[in-house]
């Protein structure tokens, strides 16, 4: 019974990693399908487009090998007609020995300018053509009815001074078909034109050639299955949604018009720009004056609410323009194939690994059950619980024998904790009772002075940890107000000797010295002496007379404090001498300084507690906010939110609220000391 009451809840931990692990693999099966069906999809578009291109290209080499070879085998006639030119009749012999020699020309003339030979008359053009039984035949080419000096193939080269491929056209009176005319023009010696060469060739192989890449490519790339030529004929016969199914070819001429195209009634009859308008789409506008334009490149457009993507480039030797277009939902038809094999394997690959991780942890999870018997003991207090006995040598035991460190371990610091408790009770008592020696050393009472109505005094130190390097005092001897205000270096318990020491040496000094930098000066070589520790002390000293507001003071690496005449509504620091601080160099030099403290007027001593408070920002107080805070003070006319008249007090708490609203949340990091000391009219 207990032992099926451990095995209860470890079945419910079994079945929670196992769901745990099951959905963070299906997470990771999700993700990584869709990241395989993304770019497979983007695999598929890109090797679809890919191929397009490359059968693109290898039609394009192949248009221009034969166009090459046509130009080649002209090329080569020429120094044969050169030689007999003295030989009219021999150029019927010449054209013949062309069309033999290539077999994609279907004719071939040598057209001479007009009256070239006179007993030949105007028109002499030797014409070599194939016929219909593919027999070469020769003729005249020039008539009345076949002036040839103003066709294209002759005029448009003579004018260009250069070989020329002509547009396709249907060749009447010559090949009696649809050509296209490579004319090459002829010079004399002289430079004087006297005949253009041409080799024509049919446009049928192109359109076979362009029918084969298709069937091709809508085979192997897109997956269908078109057996032939006359397959595919029948299929756009047949099916008017013909280019919605199939992807496609078709080359255009200089000016737009179809030379190949698997809709026969198109080629030489119809243009691309015929077709486009009736989609009223601007990128298939822009496809046909980019590919007339010699330019190559691939877009998508969109027909009838069908994507396409066409690819086109240029048969740079004839200045046409062959485009392949793919209907999208073709390549999204073998994304979603392809997709729907993944989304299966992946399935069944999560099924198997749900079978094999729930048997894996059933037996893997069995030990922790007992462990979480022992565990809730332990927690119980009782650090003696036995623990299960583990005979493998895996993970589990290793979990034993930490278990069994960790009883150990608890026992021992248990012991320790109450040993640094009682250490750390009797360490914050002391700090509590420096604490407090150190601030009874400090005035508290205020106002000092009830019965005097010539001055007014208010000091506040707040230190940053329980015991501070900070130090302020002041007394009245013989009509004068002495006064001190520092800065240890450091922080804690030894800044806190060092500013008790300070603050005695200050009573005692100035009790029988009245010169601010006499008192700096024994102060200085109290404590240089045997300063081991290296420790120093910021320091300002004053003397006030109260009878005539004579002020002589010593500014020992101090910062300097702000006078506010509040009669004149004016604000300043008062002229320091930096001096060393006090400790740092025995035998220094430190030099008073004196003026006269106008009634109104009030001296606000301050350590860099205050311009050095940092916010959570990091940014400082500064000196400038401390003479923002005496501008409000002057311009108020009062030093609290609550009218009342600017008293010492006043203004030391109104400058605190000020730091404490910078501040914020973040952490003091150093002791805060004010002073004020106001000068009353009487």
């Amino acid at each position: 019974m207990k032992y099926n009451s451990y095995i209860k809840p470890f079945r419910t931990l079994n079945a929670r990693i196992t769901m745990w692990i099951m959905l963070t693999v299906l997470v990771v099966f999700v993700i990584i399908t869709y990241l395989v069906t993304y770019f497979g999809a983007k695999g598929v578009l890109l090797g679809s487009t890919e191929n397009a291109k490359s059968r693109m290209e290898i039609t394009n080499q192949r248009i221009n090998t034969v166009m090459h070879a046509v130009e080649v085998a002209v090329y080569n006639t020429i120094p044969e007609v050169e030689l007999s030119l003295n030989k009219p009749d021999d150029m019927y012999r010449i054209v013949r020995r062309l069309l033999e020699i290539n077999p994609y020309i279907v004719g071939s003339t040598v057209a001479f300018e007009p009256y070239y030979y006179k007993e030949k008359g105007e028109q002499f053009s030797p014409y070599a053509y194939r016929s219909v039984d593919n027999n070469i035949q020769t003729k005249q080419l020039g008539t009345s009815d076949y002036e040839y000096h103003y066709m294209d193939w002759y005029q448009i080269p003579k004018l260009l001074k250069k070989n020329y491929w002509s547009e396709p056209y249907y060749d009447r009176g010559g090949g009696e078909q649809m050509m296209t005319t490579f004319s090459h023009p002829l010079y004399d010696k002289k430079g004087n034109l006297y005949a253009i060469i041409t080799a024509d060739i049919s446009l049928e192989w192109v359109s076979d050639l362009l029918r084969k890449s298709d069937i091709d490519f809508n085979n192997k790339a897109l997956e269908l299955n078109i057996n032939s030529d006359a397959e595919l004929q029948a299929e756009l016969e047949n099916d008017s949604d013909f280019f919605y199914h199939y992807a496609y070819s078709y080359i255009i001429g200089k000016g737009g018009t179809y030379i190949a195209h698997p809709m026969r009634e198109r080629i030489l009859n119809d243009t691309y720009f015929n077709h486009s308008m009736k989609y009223n789409d601007s990128i298939d506008n822009l496809i046909g004056y980019e590919m007339i334009d010699g330019k190559s490149g691939m877009r998508t457009i969109n027909r009838d609410g069908t994507e396409f993507i066409v690819s086109y480039s240029p048969i740079e030797r004839t200045g046409w323009s062959m485009a392949t277009v793919i209907p999208n939902n073709l390549i999204t038809n073998r994304s979603i194939k392809y997709a729907t094999i993944i989304v299966g394997v992946m399935l069944l690959g999560l099924l198997v690994l749900f079978i094999i991780c729930r048997s894996i942890l059933k037996r893997a999870t069995r030990p922790l059950a007992l462990f979480a018997h022992s565990a809730d003991n332990i927690a119980k207090g009782n650090l003696n619980a036995s623990l299960p006995v583990i005979r493998t040598h895996d993970e589990m035991k290793q979990l034993h024998d930490s278990f069994a460190m960790m009883q150990t371990s608890l026992k021992q610091q248990i012991e320790e904790l109450k040993t640094v408790n009682a250490q750390k009770g009797r360490i914050e008592g002391e700090l509590k009772v420096a604490s407090d020696i150190q601030m009874s050393m400090l005035p508290k009472i205020y106002p000092p002075y009830p019965d005097r109505q010539d001055i007014d005094i208010f000091g506040s130190l707040t230190p940053a940890k329980a015991v501070g390097g900070d130090l302020f005092d002041f007394y009245i001897r013989d009509e004068k107000l002495f006064f001190v205000i520092g800065d240890v270096s450091g922080k804690g318990v030894p800044a806190s000797l060092v500013m008790a020491v300070s603050r005695t040496l200050f009573r005692i000094v100035s009790s029988h010295l009245e010169e601010p930098s006499g008192i700096m000066h024994q102060m200085n070589e109290a404590l240089s002496d045997q300063n081991d520790s290296n420790m120093f002390v910021t320091l300002f000293i004053g003397s006030l007379d109260l009878r005539n507001g004579h002020l002589q003071y010593c500014n020992g690496g101090h910062d300097a404090p702000l006078l506010v005449n509040l009669k004149e509504h004016t604000h300043q620091l008062l002229d320091c001498k930096s001096n060393l601080p006090v400790g740092v160099m025995p035998g220094f030099d430190f030099e008073s300084q004196e003026t006269d403290i106008d009634t109104d007027t009030l001296i606000f001593l301050y350590t860099d507690g205050l311009t050095e408070a940092e916010n959570i920002q990091h940014q400082l107080f500064t000196e400038a906010r401390i003479f923002e805070v005496a501008q409000q003070l002057l311009t108020d006319g009062t030093a609290s939110a609550d009218g009342e008249p600017v008293s010492a007090q006043s203004v030391v708490e109104r400058m605190a609220r000020a730091v404490h609203q910078f501040v914020g949340d973040a952490e003091q990091s150093d002791d805060l000391t004010m002073l004020a000391i106001k000068r009353k009219n009487i």
